[in-house]
């Protein structure tokens, strides 16, 4: 019987833990709190618990899926790595690109198979949207404007947000690594982004050491102006990528899962995907790096990438 340890008793993990058990009903699911504490009843779709992380390697998982806080990624996946289990790892991959490093060195001594979370990849419309900037459709692109907002307080309704990992800057917290998919996908997308101009504050709204907007200015290789903006304040949901170009421009709206596309003299196209379902893209995650581990064909986002991602926001930090 295959067993699979999932690190963490957040949101994120008891998503990851229903998931298993939907993918691989058969399975054992062992449950392991981020900082060992020892736990009194099974959390949600959990069969066993274990009080430390040397008792689950002991029991060797398949693999394991680690969503602590982004303090502890470095600490957790060093250990899994070098006893040989593959491991999931939650985004951000760490704190910063210090330990990434770190991380990417070991990964490449031991080859035990690692990937990270980025989980926005595997919607249809982010597909979508690489297939219409892989065919040139736009021309020469001029500006993207990527944003993501939501108020922290509904976000966390489970606790107080000013206990939630989010609102904690020891712990990994901070709008740059909590919404660190946007970073991700506009590299995945558009290349390498050089940061022109940063701008981080923390409101009054919320009173928290972390910031909670951000605003970046980029530029890509090819001359292209990116402007990003990331917040923890919109009563309002909203997340969309719009890309503007010689021939339009194309709008992503995530929430929606759909892309519209607006190219000179030719009618709107809308391209919606009704049938889709959030969780989908968190159930092909799991799907997809089971396919690495078994050394098939995968589209999983490799250390290298999710490590490109922090290095580009330390120089994010130390540019305000």
């Amino acid at each position: 019987m295959l067993s699979f340890g999932v690190i963490g008793l957040g949101s994120i993990s008891q998503r990851h833990r229903k998931n298993l058990k939907l993918l691989y009903p058969e399975s054992n699911v062992i449950a392991l709190s981020a900082r060992g504490n020892g736990l009194t009843e099974l959390p949600d779709n959990a069969d066993l618990i274990v009080s430390g992380i040397a008792e689950l390697i002991k029991l060797k998982p398949y693999f394991v899926i680690i969503a602590s806080p982004a303090s502890l990624h470095l600490q957790h996946a060093k250990t899994l790595m070098q006893a040989g289990i593959p491991c999931l790892i939650e985004k951000p991959l760490c704190i910063n690109f210090l330990e990434a490093e770190s991380l990417l060195k070991l990964s490449q001594q031991t080859l035990t198979p690692t990937a990270v979370g980025y989980c926005l990849r595997y919607m249809p419309a982010a597909n979508k949207m690489q297939e219409l900037i892989n065919k040139n459709v736009l021309g020469e692109i001029y500006n993207i404007s990527i944003e993501v907002g939501q108020y922290l307080p509904d976000w966390r309704q489970t606790i107080d947000y000013r206990d939630s990992v989010s609102a904690q800057q020891h712990l990994g917290g901070g709008a740059l690594l909590e919404l660190s998919h946007e970073f991700d996908y506009a590299q995945w997308l558009f290349g390498p982004l050089s940061v022109e101009h940063a701008a981080l504050r923390s409101s009054k709204e919320l009173n928290l050491d972390v910031e909670d907007l951000v605003d970046v200015v980029f530029s890509t290789k090819s001359g292209a102006q990116v402007y990003v903006h990331l917040d923890f304040l919109q009563h309002q949901v909203q997340r969309y990528c719009t890309v503007k170009g010689a021939n339009g421009r194309i709008h992503w709206d995530l929430l929606k899962s759909k892309v519209d596309v607006y190219l000179n003299h030719q009618q709107h196209q809308c391209i919606e995907f009704t049938d889709w379902q959030a969780n989908d893209m968190y159930l092909d995650l799991i799907k997809d790096f089971e396919n690495l581990c078994l050394g098939k064909e995968h589209n999983t986002i490799d250390l290298a990438q999710a490590a490109d991602t922090l290095k580009l926001i330390d120089i994010i930090k130390k540019s305000t």
